[in-house]
């Protein structure tokens, strides 16, 4: 006789037992967006063919159902029961270097400079990107030197205009073919405010060539870190011949080509569009973050990091189960993996770069972590 056996049905607002962590019984969510919050319906299935009691109880506790081995958790955990909640996936924040040319030629550029600076951080707040700027140029006085004033400087110009850290000024006087020396001298200052997890870009300032070539500059800038790998040189320089032509910047148009940044032709003398084309480039360039925070732990109870799993949903069907690494070095060792910011006191998940990679363009997508059983080495 068929079991008659009652079914079980959960209604969580923000999270729900994972599939993959149960015991014998069927498990299955659907989540629903409505009302802002992640509601999930999970039935779980008991019983079987055979004979009922009727004094069973229904909430009977799932029998175990086999060794370790089987596979009836992450890890391989003979029981475990996971929550599971929707992380949000974040845009990418943004840190730009602006490296103004200060040579005595320079004074109608610099100003567009000074005046155009503050329009185009304030487009890309205003999209939701956190970024931050650092300038390396003089102060006025000191050649053509630049001061930003409020909201994006501090308000001290002409001689002060630091704002951390959303504004950094690195007062150093450029010179007409040094402004890709300055950022490799400079980066104990510039590499203290940029962050390992944003997207970096470059934006040169001059109406002369570069002094280094190149594949020169390149590969000086990455064997400072990894995390420049990934950057893009942009440059208002002069790409054709006018009165304001000191030399063409062919340097800064190769860099520009190599890293897919933009160049435009400083002798248009018309800033605006430029930073203006600039903020669009940097805005629709944000990707996913890549960094979620570790959901907090049921009431009641202790957050475990070594029992936390993630899972990558493309939103339509498809998707991957995402592996615990113990540092970003391990990274290179795997095909998907995550990591803790620390994992003495975690407070981020951090996807691996290769992984961050794969995840990137898909608009329906997100990333599931659960709490509850043995975290899975990634392989």
């Amino acid at each position: 006789m068929p079991s008659t056996r009652p079914r079980l049905l959960l209604l969580l607002p923000a999270f729900a037992l994972g599939p993959s962590c149960g015991g014998d019984g069927d498990a299955r969510g659907t989540a629903d967006d409505a009302g802002g919050g992640i509601s999930v319906s999970i039935s779980v299935d008991g019983g079987g063919s055979g004979d009922s009691d009727d004094t069973e109880n229904p909430l009977d506790p799932i029998p175990d159902v086999g060794d370790p081995d089987s596979g009836n958790g992450p890890g391989g955990d003979e029981e475990c029961a996971s929550q599971t909640t929707a992380a949000e996936n974040k845009k990418q924040p943004a840190d730009i270097l602006v490296i103004v040319d200060n040579s005595g030629s320079m004074d109608f550029e610099a100003a567009a400079v000074q005046t155009n600076l503050n329009a185009f951080s304030q487009q890309i707040v205003d999209s939701g990107i956190d970024v931050r700027v650092v300038l390396i140029s003089s102060y006025p006085g000191d050649g053509n030197g630049i001061c930003i004033d409020p909201p994006l400087g501090s308000g001290g110009c002409p001689d002060n205009d630091n704002n951390p850290p959303l504004f950094t000024h690195v007062d150093q006087r450029v010179s007409s073919n040094d402004a890709l020396v300055q950022i490799l001298d400079h980066q104990p200052q510039w590499g203290a405010v940029v962050r390992p997890e944003a997207a970096l870009h470059f934006m040169v300032v001059s109406d002369d060539e570069s002094e280094i070539g190149a594949l020169d500059f390149d590969m000086a800038l990455k064997a400072l870190s990894p995390d420049y790998a990934l950057y893009k040189l942009h440059g208002i320089v002069c790409t054709t011949e006018c009165d304001e032509t000191a030399a063409i910047g062919n340097v800064y148009m190769t860099l520009g080509q190599l890293t897919d940044g933009i160049i435009s032709d400083l002798c248009l003398q018309d800033f605006q569009p430029v930073f203006d084309q600039l903020a669009t480039e940097v805005i629709s360039g944000a990707q996913i973050a890549c960094e979620w925070d570790v959901p907090e732990a049921p009431e009641g109870e202790d957050f475990d990091p070594t029992k936390v799993n993630v899972e990558f949903d493309d939103g339509m069907g498809g998707g991957f189960d995402i592996g615990y690494v113990e540092s970003p070095a391990a990274c290179v060792d795997v095909v998907d993996g995550w990591h803790y910011d620390n994992p003495a006191a975690p407070t981020k998940i951090i996807a691996c770069p290769q992984t961050c990679q794969k995840i990137q363009g898909v608009d329906t997508a997100q990333i599931n972590i659960s709490l509850g059983c043995d975290s899975v080495p990634a392989g």
